[in-house]
């Protein structure tokens, strides 16, 4: 694995979990737009940030497997590792909104 596809596969996690992140804040204190109470946007983004992180997390893991090379196979565990930690931190934080 070179140096670039390294950052190119950080890049392909950091990305939709910034945009899935970003979508959840919350900056209109009034009601929904039409009376509605119930907002689904918390719940969809949350078990979409999570189907990412988790898809990402076993892609790289099976990346580490495919690689012969020990250093590509080194790198690709250590994706594997921040992507487990990010779904991790997702799920502690978000975990609320998937139910």
């Amino acid at each position: 694995m070179r140096r670039w596809s390294f950052w190119l596969w950080l890049a392909a996690l950091a990305v939709p979990v910034s945009v899935l992140i970003s979508l959840q804040i919350d900056l209109s204190a009034g009601p929904s737009i039409g009376g509605g109470g119930y907002d689904l946007g918390p719940f969809i983004y949350s078990w979409l940030l999570m189907l990412t992180t988790g898809t990402w997390t076993v892609c790289t893991f099976i990346a580490a497997l495919a690689y012969r090379d020990k250093e590509a196979r080194k790198k690709a565990l250590i994706l594997t590792a921040i992507g487990c930690l990010t779904f991790l931190i997702a799920l502690q934080v978000y975990g609320r909104n998937l139910s």
